[in-house]
């Protein structure tokens, strides 16, 4: 058989959402920081990501963690996610699967009762805590960047609708406009995935023409890629929340960098104080919880460190081809905007 290229890769989920962990097979990256590699596989290896993450040997959903060496010697890995339509400079939920399987597979030695890893990412440092007991790994609590919010009440008018709509922006690794759902009708459901992903396009769409944004140390993240709709539900002692991102992707998950926006925006508000435990539910019924502690002044910006925990598993493990003659092998995408 004559194959053109072959990856090693295990998959897994948290919480539901997909993370494919890309092993072996990839792009030697010559950067010197991980933000200089992340440009570097942005602007060179778009094939690489599409052959991982796409039909026929991905879907519509998939999130991928491409492992690299650290290029900070605290790191035990460092790691580029990307999804079906771009590149993402940090993955809560990726994040979380990447600690798990690096202990499961023996790539860093498991310390019980908590083995700690660190992954050099784009976005900085993302240290995780690894709970292991009688040799068997469980529950991961991630410890996220500074996170921040970097305006609130904004408001850009849908042109579908002709509705305004109002929405806060907050950094948690990447930068999402959050609103609630019940502002456009939504009680933040799974049945109203469809219609939530399409008004979510569209939003993200208007944000980032009208609304600039950007990160005081790293210029460039400089835009909003995730759209999150919530809907608290006090009676449960937890908010629902639904994260749409990419070209029309769910959140099976809470969403990492989401949960650490959204407790970002909630320190903002007065709603939550350091110590005190958020709990965070997605469509699918799946719970983080979370919290935070006062971080670091960033730029203009009063930050808080997030910390959110989940439990991740892993679903496979892959050997990705792709055969010589395949028409369709580089990778397509159906259904989507």
């Amino acid at each position: 058989m004559e194959l053109r290229r072959f990856v090693h890769a295990v998959d897994s989920h948290t919480g539901g959402e997909p993370t494919r962990i890309i092993l072996a097979g990839g792009p030697v990256l010559r950067g010197k920081t991980m933000m200089e590699r992340w440009k570097e596989f942005r602007e060179e290896q778009e094939a690489f990501r599409c052959f991982i993450s796409r039909e026929p040997r991905g879907h519509g959903d998939m999130v991928c963690a491409f492992l690299t060496p650290p290029c900070r010697e605290e790191a035990h890995v460092g790691v580029l996610f990307v999804d079906t339509a771009g590149y993402l400079t940090m993955c809560g939920h990726g994040s979380i699967g990447v600690a798990r399987a690096l202990l499961d597979l023996g790539m860093v030695p498991a310390v019980e009762p908590v083995t700690e890893v660190v992954l050099d990412t784009p976005a900085g440092l993302v240290r995780l805590a690894v709970e292991v007991s009688g040799g068997v790994t469980g529950d991961v609590t991630l410890s996220n960047v500074p996170s921040f919010v970097a305006a609130r009440d904004c408001s850009v008018v849908l042109p579908s609708t002709g509705q305004r709509v109002v929405f806060d922006i907050a950094f948690g690794g990447n930068f999402f406009a959050i609103l609630p759902g019940e502002q456009l009708g939504f009680q933040v459901q799974a049945e109203e995935c469809g219609r939530m992903t399409s008004l979510a396009l569209e939003l993200r769409d208007v944000i980032n023409r009208e609304v600039p944004v950007r990160h005081p140390l790293e210029p460039d993240i400089d835009r909003v890629e995730l759209v999150e709709f919530y809907k608290e539900i006090p009676q449960e002692g937890l908010t629902r929340n639904c994260v749409v991102f990419a070209e029309g992707s769910v959140d099976r998950s809470p969403c990492g960098t989401g949960t650490s926006a959204k407790l970002a925006l909630l320190a903002a508000e007065g709603k939550l104080r350091p110590g005190e435990v958020f709990v965070h539910q997605s469509v699918t019924g799946s719970l983080f919880r979370g919290g935070f502690e006062p971080g670091p002044q960033v730029g203009p910006y009063e930050t808080v460190l997030p910390w959110v925990r989940g439990r991740p598993s892993v679903t496979g493990f892959n050997l990705l081809v792709e055969q010589a003659g395949d028409e369709l092998g580089g990778g397509f995408l159906l259904g989507r905007r």
